[in-house]
């Protein structure tokens, strides 16, 4: 037998495979950036603010070196969901923290108004650092610091929706929502961008720093480089998403590691059978998973004409990928939301893989301890 231990929340679960149903354990082994390199970027950083994207650990991290090497850097900005942490941070460091006011581009005129310093007048004077961790997203393919800033932006984010809808889910190599979002921000004077791609359990994996446009085109690389294992397609695979912000809700856990894997590691037959442990602590995550699972919803039957809220993205996308495979799931959420999405629930981890074999079945399980940190090489 093979204990096999996956990230599940904040805790690590186990389960054991004999020997002859294990196919193999894919997951890459980065090196977490060492100190020195975070005080070096830290350094290079010439702005006067920092706008907080993302709340991960690493964030986290280089926004206390950030603020304790930098003297440039004397406001945190942040939008509302992330103002306990700016504003716990501004207030050890003694720097000014303001929330962000967004002010929605008006399209009347037929041209949308893209000027940053318009649509968020905090950072109409002095330069601006926009700071995010990386993660693999339904509708970008893979983050970046302008799709977050989108995201908070209500008309732009229906505008990515709506243009871009046909190519859910998105994956990293074709994003033509991605690149909209760099249009939206790229030109603009005074912005920088610094990306994090980070792994739960190790740390910051990889810094990148410049415009826009540069530092996401380095964090691709980055992502692809660092975190690459060969794609291998199974009937049967188990799989962990990462713990952390990674499943701490159902759409986070769908978007970050349930795609990649259907898209890349999982044979794609109606008898393919897949198992995944995501806590979801925080439940649903979004507002149109709710209304979904409340019958307000139905995105497939009314596509054309459906109005965009919060998560539909992600929701549209489980439904393409889903009638292909026979989906389980070890989750705290009540098992009322999971029939809903047509997930069979077990009851703890050490039955992932009797929930994917017959009695006696030689058939192999592919596992995946953190699929929401693995680039599936073809």
């Amino acid at each position: 037998m093979t204990e096999i231990w996956v990230p599940y929340g904040p805790v690590e679960v186990s389960f054991d495979i004999r020997q002859e149903n294990l196919s193999q354990i894919l997951e890459p082994a980065p090196k977490k950036v060492p100190s020195e390199e975070l005080d070096i970027a830290a350094d290079k950083v010439g702005e006067e603010s920092v706008l907080v994207l993302s709340g991960t650990p690493g964030v986290q991290k280089f926004l206390e070196v950030l603020l304790t090497r930098n003297k440039n850097v004397n406001k945190i900005l942040y939008p509302k969901a992330l103002g306990a942490l700016s504003r716990r941070k501004a207030q050890e460091f003694s720097v000014e923290s303001e929330q962000l006011q967004i002010v929605e581009p008006s399209s009347n005129d037929g041209a949308l108004q893209t000027d940053l310093a318009q649509i968020v007048p905090s950072i109409k004077s002095g330069k601006a650092l926009l700071l995010s961790s990386v993660h693999y997203d339904a509708m970008f393919g893979l983050s970046s610091s302008a799709s977050e800033l989108l995201r908070v932006v209500t008309d732009l984010k229906k505008r990515a929706f709506a243009e871009f809808s046909s190519e859910l889910p998105c994956t990293l190599e074709k994003s033509g929502s991605a690149e909209f979002a760099l249009k939206q921000f790229e030109h603009l004077q005074g912005i920088s961008s610094l990306e994090l791609i980070e792994k739960v359990g190790t740390g910051i994996l990889g810094i990148s720093y410049g415009d826009l446009r540069l530092a996401h085109s380095k964090s691709l690389e980055l992502w692809k480089s660092t975190l690459s294992i060969p794609a291998q397609r199974s009937e049967r695979v188990i799989f962990g998403c990462g713990g952390g912000e990674n499943d701490r809700n159902l759409t986070d856990a769908f978007s970050r590691a349930l795609f990649p894997v259907l898209m890349k590691a999982a044979l794609v037959d109606s008898e393919s059978k897949i198992c995944m442990l995501a806590e979801c602590a925080n439940g649903l995550g979004s507002e149109a998973f709710l209304r979904f699972v409340t019958g307000r919803l139905e995105p497939l039957s009314k596509l054309g004409g459906i109005e965009y809220v919060e998560g539909l993205e992600v929701l549209i996308s489980f439904q393409k990928l889903q009638r292909d495979f026979e989906l389980h799931i070890l989750t705290t959420l009540p098992k009322f939301y999971a029939s809903k999405f047509d997930l069979k629930t077990i009851g703890g981890a050490r039955e992932a893989p009797a929930s994917l074999l017959q009695q006696g079945s030689r058939a192999k399980i592919l596992v995946l301890p953190d699929a929401s940190s693995a680039f599936f090489k073809v």
